[in-house]
């Protein structure tokens, strides 16, 4: 008997306790917390499917490791999800499926705030070797996981995120006026979204910004809170002399957030890694081109839809922010290239795949 199967032979939905600590509802540019929220979406109403949300309140430890996945057992989970990275420790002998986001804190721990060696040496490894299936966002990652932690290649799923369908519905000028008025917003602007921190190497958008002439030269706006070891992007600015042209406006709220990609004259994404990288991937929706970092898994994701650049190459990524402005037949063959390419991208069709990897985690151990 299938773990998804009554005891009278009559098929059940299959339960799935996800572990939501990651989820924050208001988050707009969070990745982890983008990804948890739109799944769940995407799988609400599923009578194949059944997801409980178990608690994770407690002391520190004992709460996620132990609370949590005993919340899960006697919710009478099937199989458990961890959707950032690591499961909890104690999994009580349920079923578990790990998406795994990307590594590059392996690579370049520099990057990220100190003290992680636990998540990195400890949680991370236990947890993509304890799961029943490993799920990835992009090949890239699943590359990583196996040059890295040795997870064999046919214990991973590359299963892409999607992109939410408000951003490529036209939005009227009325509503974009709007927008534009609440937030304080330029007439015209060149866009860079994700949290201000090393990975996402605001600095070379800063100095491509500065060795374009004033006369050209479009203000940039930032999407994104302040997030760590961001002090040396403040410094660019003021070094640079970009402190009127350069707006930090932290976080943006969903309902919001459609308008001001559409608003953007082109994306800058000269990140060092990405295990997705959702910016592009709503740029291509939003109908704004893109000019984004040949790194980690945007070259996959992008493909020839964006103009991709080295990312310490500061001069080549003001050279594709100016010809987007100045050639319009490029601009447009872009644009069109980033609609088709985000069309391919969608939440149903990853709900499918998670679904599927559920089924595969919950029937291995069952039989």
């Amino acid at each position: 008997m299938t773990a998804t199967a009554a005891s009278d032979g009559a098929a059940r939905p299959l339960t799935v306790a996800v572990d939501s600590r990651e989820l924050d509802p208001g988050s707009a540019t969070s990745g982890v917390s983008r990804y948890l929220r739109c799944l769940l979406a995407a799988l609400a109403g599923d009578p194949e499917i059944a997801i409980r949300v178990p608690g994770a309140a407690g002391p520190r430890v004992l709460g996620p490791h132990v609370l949590m996945p005993l919340r899960a057992r006697r919710q009478g989970a099937d199989v458990l999800h961890g959707p950032a990275n690591g499961l909890p420790l104690l999994r009580f002998r349920i079923p578990s499926v790990v998406t795994v986001h990307d590594l590059a804190i392996y690579e370049h721990p520099e990057w990220f705030p100190d003290r992680q060696w636990i998540s990195t040496r400890v949680l991370v490894p236990a947890s993509v070797h304890a799961a029943r299936v490993v799920i990835c966002p992009s090949e890239a990652t699943r590359r990583g996981l196996a040059g890295r932690l040795g997870v064999p290649a046919g214990k991973c799923r590359v299963i892409p995120h999607g992109v939410e369908a408000e951003f490529s519905i036209r939005i009227d000028q009325g509503r974009l006026a709007a927008v534009r008025t609440r937030l304080g917003l330029p007439a015209r602007y060149w866009l860079q979204v994700g949290t201000v921190q090393p990975r996402k190497n605001y600095e070379a958008t800063l100095s491509a910004l500065a060795r374009i002439p004033s006369a050209d030269r479009l203000p940039l706006l930032i999407v994104g809170g302040l997030g760590w070891k961001y002090e040396p992007v403040l410094r660019a600015i003021d070094e640079l002399g970009l402190s009127g042209q350069v707006r930090l406006i932290g976080p943006v709220d969903q309902a919001m957030l459609p308008a001001v990609y559409q608003m953007a004259d082109a994306l800058a994404f000269p990140s060092y890694d990405e295990g997705f990288g959702f910016p592009v991937l709503v740029a291509f929706a939003a109908g704004i081109p893109v000019v984004a970092a040949r790194r980690g898994a945007i070259a996959e994701i992008a493909q020839e839809a964006a103009i991709l650049i080295e990312p310490d190459d500061h001069g080549a990524l003001a050279d594709g922010l100016m010809s987007l402005r100045r050639d319009e037949v490029l601009r447009e063959r872009q644009v069109a290239a980033g609609r088709a390419r985000a069309r391919e991208y969608t939440w149903e069709r990853s709900a499918r795949a998670h679904k599927d990897a559920f089924r595969t985690a919950a029937r291995q151990t069952a039989s």
